[in-house]
């Protein structure tokens, strides 16, 4: 049995703004780790012909709203829809995948920060400065931070990553992966914990 859980994600999602909160607490209560893999919804909608949620026709935009605001009260969670949305979230993706070389262990921590921040608004979410300024705040260096978001090899690893995520089927966040499994949205947190529990079912 592999014992990470591969945990596909992009920071401007809602519903991954709720499973990133927790994710990382319940893979360790079953001995297991989070393999954290941002990815980029755009690219992913492209290849899928999908769109995001607040931007279907306005009957099922309108439920979405309502269903991320009853998920946040619920999980009990701040959540604020940030205006503009959705933006575009390859600075802060880049970032993580600096922070999975440099402090593997603070990835969780960081962006369970930033999409807090985000939802609870206003923050520059994708913005290098503030993303830097987090960064720093962490202890970490934010300079660094900043120029990976420049960087050509984190460009093209966060290009192999939605390459990735496409090749295994995925086409929305939150997106798990486990023991092969898949498991797709925040409201497939029990069944998951089933799982993890039972080795399977």
């Amino acid at each position: 049995m592999n014992n990470r859980i591969e945990y596909w994600f992009d920071y401007v999602s809602p519903y991954a703004y709720l499973t990133t909160q927790v994710i990382e607490e319940l893979a360790a209560k079953y001995g297991r780790e989070i393999d954290w893999k941002p990815m980029l919804l755009g690219v992913v909608f492209k290849t899928t012909n999908s769109s995001p949620l607040t931007m279907r026709p306005p009957m099922m935009a309108s439920y979405h709203k309502q269903d991320m605001l009853r998920s946040a009260r619920y999980a009990g969670l701040p959540f604020v829809l940030p205006e503009p949305f959705p933006i575009n979230t390859q600075n802060t993706a880049r970032v993580c995948l600096w922070m999975k070389e440099v402090a593997p262990e603070r990835v969780g921590e960081f962006t369970r920060l930033v999409t807090k921040a985000y939802f609870s608004g206003p923050a520059g979410l994708n913005d290098i400065a503030w993303l830097a300024e987090y960064v720093n705040q962490m202890g970490l260096d934010g300079a660094a931070a900043a120029a990976a978001c420049r960087d050509e090899r984190y460009k093209a690893q966060l290009n192999a990553a939605c390459e990735e995520a496409v090749s295994k089927g995925v086409f929305g966040a939150p997106w798990v992966i486990v023991d092969g499994e898949p498991f797709w949205g925040n409201d497939r947190l029990p069944q998951l914990e089933k799982w993890l529990a039972t080795g399977g079912f």
